[in-house]
């Protein structure tokens, strides 16, 4: 009897015993409908054309899964560098004498005077006349001349304390060290209504124009902010570069309470350097597929921001003939020769609308050879008044 009610006992506890099975957790997802793109026509040199990009992404309503906002990497030393004494083979005293090179198709050098784009719905600029804006572009012979004696001769050409020029392997170098003063970053957009409203870069003129570029995308649809404050849009799904507590950055801002503490932001994107390598939408931002194979393989003009590790100095480049891969490729290069690791780098607008002018004496002049772009803002260097 005994016996009996023991077995009994066993069988009915083997049958409670419940099987743990490991539980896969699910992955993150973003709700809401993808973001609605417009179709990237393919550049034609001929007929240039404004680059479309995908349009506003609205944040979906309700609880949103976001990703954690990407810590910002401890900074590292570098030297503080007087960016006059550097050439395409260093700094100071590695800056060794380089010999002059012979100009290529792809330098894509401006050797004629530029001509404005007529455009009678485009905002008009706020402190020249058409008369003076025609004036500050048409550079003279001697100034197209010493244009093409600076881009050849391996030297960077000093526009202000801490802001020079420099073409290195044939891709242009706007390079600033962030710790200077005596200069001003602005991201102009016309005071209008409708955001994305088109302009062209002679807008952006003034009589303290240093550095005068493409920034965003058509529609205006990154994140930007003018240097006043002035709060255009914010997307969560697209990189900017911007300062926040004083130190610039480039990344994807994640959340509105981040957003709000920056100072001013241009809105760009993809990433393609990432933590000092090679690394195409690590954050995976909100562009369509064929934007996105657009952007990596074209060898058309294309324009860029990149920082330092140590978050010291600011690259703007631009070049032609190159994939986007190689384009990086060469930042990272010069950022060795001068001892800078360069830790990342966003996309701004290019192909046809790429667009760099740079002060030369009395003139503003656009060092590639393009016509004057149809844009939405600009990434601008002025003196400081």
């Amino acid at each position: 009897m005994v016996l009996a009610l023991t077995l009994a006992w066993i069988g009915q506890t083997l049958m409670a015993v419940e099987v743990e099975t490991p539980v896969s957790s699910p992955a993150v997802t973003r709700p809401g409908s993808s973001p609605t793109v417009f179709a990237t026509a393919t550049p034609l040199v001929k007929v240039p054309q404004p680059t479309p990009t995908p349009s506003a992404t609205h944040t979906p309503a309700g609880p949103t899964a976001t990703l954690t906002q990407t810590a910002t990497p401890t900074p590292t030393p570098t030297p503080t560098l007087n960016l006059a004494t550097c050439n395409a083979s260093g700094c100071g005293s590695k800056a060794v004498a380089l010999p002059t090179v012979v100009l290529t198709p792809d330098l894509f050098l401006r050797e004629t005077p530029a001509t404005r784009r007529r455009c009678p719905e485009c905002p008009h600029n706020e402190i020249f006349s058409d008369s003076e804006l025609n004036t500050l572009l048409a550079a003279n012979p001697a100034t197209l001349a010493r244009l093409r004696q600076i881009a050849l001769s391996q030297e960077t050409y000093q526009l202000t304390p801490g802001v020079v020029y420099l073409v290195f392997n044939n891709v242009h170098h706007i390079v600033i060290d962030l710790q200077e003063s005596g200069y001003t970053l602005r991201n102009i957009i016309p005071n209008t209504s409708k955001r994305g409203t088109l302009i062209t870069p002679s807008y952006c003129m003034s009589p303290e124009s240093l550095v005068v570029t493409t920034a965003d995308y058509h529609g205006l649809n990154g994140s930007n902010k003018t240097e006043t404050g002035r709060d255009l849009f914010f997307h969560l799904g697209r990189a900017a570069l911007y300062q926040r507590n004083g130190r610039f950055n480039i990344d994807v801002i994640r959340t509105r309470p981040a957003w709000d503490k920056t100072t001013i932001a241009w809105g760009g994107g993809p990433i393609f350097l990432w933590h000092g390598r090679y690394n195409y939408n690590p954050e995976q931002e909100w562009f369509d597929h064929e934007n996105l194979e657009h952007y990596r393989t074209t060898r058309w003009t294309k324009l860029s921001a990149a920082i330092s590790k140590d978050r010291k100095y600011l690259f703007i480049s631009a070049s032609y003939g190159l994939t986007l891969k190689e384009h990086a490729q060469n930042i990272i290069d010069l950022g060795q020769k001068w001892g800078i690791q360069v830790d990342r780098a966003m996309r701004f607008d290019g192909s046809e609308s790429a667009y760099i002018a740079i002060r030369l004496g009395d003139y503003m002049v656009p060092v590639l050879n393009l016509e004057e772009p149809l844009i939405v803002n600009c990434f601008a260097v002025e003196r400081s008044k």
